[in-house]
């Protein structure tokens, strides 16, 4: 970054750098995302949001969601890995839901440094999801070369919300409050999206954030409680590109739904810190763990701050919705005055386009190979998989299928998830086919009703494996179209790359059903 970061005409470059992120942007990946099919008869929200949601009848629907934590957790496995369990939770609970699984799908390499990942992993995902109360429930682990220098670390996590509370992430009003609560503002993560976005050459460990599931917990019950109110416009998680993202993704989704001009005013001395001196672009892009912004209505401003304060969080409005449709921070400069920088939401949210060579991809040799049973079962070990007492089917069993009770409307959730076991590196197209064949196959098999899907897309350098991922989204759009299955949401981790070798394409699903409650609870 420029050694000018309190400099006005340099703050809005390297906030819209840090946007053109592939991270941030998916320039490179939209116009293949955008093929595959949304919307359905079931679907409440697809992607475009924290989390989609699909319709589970009765007056409840489900939330889910999967993320990637890759980079991360080859740098510093455990909290790489716990962050991803933290912030995958986040997504789910900022829709108004109750979080109530979590799986986690990981793949290795062979070498003397992956096999130390594989604890330290493990220990972070255990750790996070067994203190915050969320059942891992599921997922398998993988073993091949390609990852030596790319493990993948993938979490999905789902929550149940009554439809009236569904909160979504957009700020609807001029003069509503951009509220900051949760854990203090840090210089750690900043670089986070940034960092996602590039072949893993270089260990930048400041980039990687610490985990605190205690906090978590806490905000997660105050902003479920929240969500039983009308108190609120909207809620947003503070993950990439924290500060920034969040305050400028609920006033763009705000202004696509309502036409208005809105704008937003952030006021950064306000902000809670923990680190002396950081300048505004730090304070915009910290990553910085357990942290949320609530766009409250201005009126319940005074019960909103209470109900954080039961909870002993810290809250400050750190912002207001405008209606000048810009995007304004107010920050200090050493001992002069305030200064006030708007920027045009163009300016620094560019809506940006990469196009790549679609070569055809090249198969590398290895054998991807899954870990033995014993060895999955000392996983399992360590997470509290019955926590929450919903678990009518987890790893304890074999397949990879989650069975969960859902008194609420007499039924249960089935959760099938699959990789596509090595063969998309031979063929794209038919390594997706057979991950969505094997959880389609797993649902009528248990006679549920597949509601939806989510997908985790991990592939290495574009240059390398566009054309693979076209094959794969292609194929993929093929299969949800024949079936009536929409794609809720999911996600893309590219530049899984080191040295000029990229990892084989690696797509995984996570497909969601119901069932009239069958079984009892084991």
């Amino acid at each position: 970054m420029s050694a000018n970061r309190n400099n006005p005409t340099e703050i809005p470059k390297l906030l819209a750098e840090a946007m053109a992120s592939e991270h941030t942007s998916y320039k490179s990946t939209k116009k293949f995302l955008s093929k595959l099919p949304t919307k359905g008869r079931h679907v409440i929200q697809g992607p475009g949001e924290n989390a989609g949601i699909v319709d589970l009848g009765g007056g409840w629907a489900l939330a889910l969601r999967i993320e990637s934590h890759n980079h991360p957790s080859f740098i510093k496995p455990y909290h790489g890995a716990a962050t991803g369990v933290g912030g995958i939770l986040r997504d789910i609970f900022t829709m108004g839901a109750r979080p109530i699984g979590l799986l986690d799908i990981l793949r290795f390499g062979t070498d003397a440094y992956s096999k130390r990942l594989v604890p330290e992993v493990v220990r972070g995902i255990a750790d996070y999801g067994n203190c915050i109360g969320v059942p891992v429930v599921g997922g398998d682990v993988y073993f091949d070369k390609t990852y030596n220098h790319n493990c993948l670390v993938n979490v999905a996590a789902f929550g149940l919300v009554k439809k009236k509370n569904i909160i979504y992430g957009n700020a609807l009003t001029t003069g509503s409050d951009l509220i900051y609560v949760g854990g203090r503002t840090g210089r750690d993560g900043v670089g986070g999206a940034q960092m996602a976005s590039e072949s893993l050459d270089s260990m930048n460990e400041a980039a990687i954030q610490s985990a605190d599931p205690f906090l978590e917990k806490l905000l997660l019950e105050a902003c479920w409680e929240l969500a039983e109110t009308d108190w609120v416009e909207g809620m947003q998680d503070m993950g990439a590109a924290g500060l920034l993202c969040s305050t400028s993704e609920v006033v763009l989704r705000g202004r696509k739904k309502t036409g208005k001009n809105l704008g937003a005013r952030v006021f950064l001395n306000r902000v809670p810190v923990k680190a002396a001196r950081m300048t505004p672009v730090e304070m915009l892009l910290s990553e910085s763990q357990e942290r949320m912004m609530i766009v409250g209505k201005r009126k319940y401003r005074r019960k909103i701050l209470a109900l954080f304060k039961y909870w002993d969080l810290e809250a400050v409005v750190v912002g207001t919705v405008t209606n000048d449709g810009k995007y304004t921070i107010v920050y200090n400069e050493g001992r002069k005055k305030n200064v006030t920088l708007p920027m045009n939401f163009e300016e620094v949210f560019p809506d940006l386009e990469e196009h790549w060579e679609l070569t055809k991809w090249k198969a590398q040799k290895g054998a991807h190979k899954k870990a033995a049973t014993s060895f999955t079962r000392d996983i399992w070990h360590q997470y509290d998989w019955m926590v929450g007492t919903r678990t009518h089917k987890g790893p304890n069993c074999p397949g990879n299928y989650a069975i969960l009770g859902l008194p609420e409307i007499k039924s249960e959730l089935v959760v099938s998830w699959s990789s596509d076991e090595g063969r998309s590196d031979q063929n794209p197209a038919r390594g997706i086919e057979h991950a969505f064949d094997r959880c389609l196959a797993r649902m009528k098999h248990l006679k549920a009703k597949p509601l939806g899907l989510t997908n985790c897309l991990n592939f290495g350098h574009p240059r390398d494996s566009m054309g693979a991922f076209a094959q794969t989204t292609e194929a993929l759009a093929k299969r949800c179209k024949k079936t009536g299955i929409p794609v809720i949401g999911g996600n893309v981790s590219l530049y899984n790359a080191h040295e000029g070798h990229s990892i084989k394409p690696t797509p995984v699903l996570v497909m969601v059903g119901v069932r009239k409650n069958r079984i009892q609870k084991t």
